[in-house]
């Protein structure tokens, strides 16, 4: 039995790479909410017979809320946010997704003019008093993403995840660990440790080579995340680990997953 046999593997892909996720042997399927938003009630219902006639297993959404909507500005328009979370929670979760998570560069940023303490409470607002009730209506969990200084202003480290995590107080609010943006901005293992229960999902791409997927001897050493998830035991609980990669030039998508798998499975 290889070491990771308690962690489940899944690729971020649209609905078009469910089946090649399936034939390479991955574990589950991780999609985009804000395009599941977009679905009319009858290709929603094509997808969740398709999946259920294959044994697709869609179980994350990624891109949470789309850049359209201004989570941090003096005052966000509230009413437009709600009616997308309703819509968008309300098909994921007919889907089977258990985990949505909040990339959403685009979105959370905060504009000139705003501080980063303004920011950071209306986020908490916004996570408390519209994202936790939706997630509690459809059973769903959002899981806050760390992002890289290039790409946001606010939550790039584990350290200010936890933070906010903290400040909403509700058991629906958790932490991604984007391994690839927490290597970006050199964040520490140990905000890791402190952060540990707090942890429901994980995502994977290359550091060293502009976040293509992982493939064997390709100068990265990914028993440091295996070594800390095991660490904090998080293979024992969600278990789930997504990759969410750039396919290298000459090669196919079915090859990146059968490659990363190989890497995974064998630390």
């Amino acid at each position: 039995m290889n070491k990771m046999s308690d962690f489940r593997f899944g690729f971020t892909r649209d609905f078009d790479g469910a089946q090649t996720i399936k034939d390479c042997g991955a574990d589950f399927h991780e999609l985009n909410l804000g395009n599941i938003a977009k679905m009319s009630d009858e290709e929603l219902e094509l997808r969740i017979a398709e999946a259920k006639k294959n044994g697709y297993s869609y179980e994350v959404a990624n891109c949470m809320i789309p850049g359209e909507y201004k989570l941090t500005v003096e005052n966000p328009d509230y009413d437009a946010i709600d009616e997308y979370l309703e819509r968008a929670y309300s098909k994921a979760a007919r889907l089977g997704i258990k985990v949505a998570v909040m990339g959403s560069s685009g979105a959370r940023n905060f504009p000139e003019g705003v501080t980063y303490e303004e920011a950071f409470d209306r986020l908490v607002v916004f996570l408390k008093d519209h994202v936790a009730p939706v997630c509690k209506k459809y059973g769903i969990v959002c899981a806050l993403e760390n992002l890289s200084y290039g790409e946001s202003n606010i939550l790039n480290t584990i350290d200010e995840s936890l933070r906010i995590v903290e400040a909403v107080g509700s058991e629906r609010i958790k932490i991604l660990v984007d391994f690839y943006h927490f290597g970006y901005n050199r964040d520490s293992l140990d905000s890791i440790r402190k952060a540990a229960d707090k942890i429901v999902h994980i995502h994977v791409a290359s550091v060293l080579n502009e976040r293509k997927y992982p493939v064997p001897r390709d100068g990265e050493d990914y028993s440091v995340i295996t070594d800390i998830l095991r660490e904090i035991g998080y293979d024992k609980r969600e278990g789930r680990i997504s990759f969410e990669a750039r396919v290298p030039d000459g090669k196919n998508f079915a090859e990146c997953i059968t490659e990363s798998l190989e890497v995974f499975k064998n630390i």
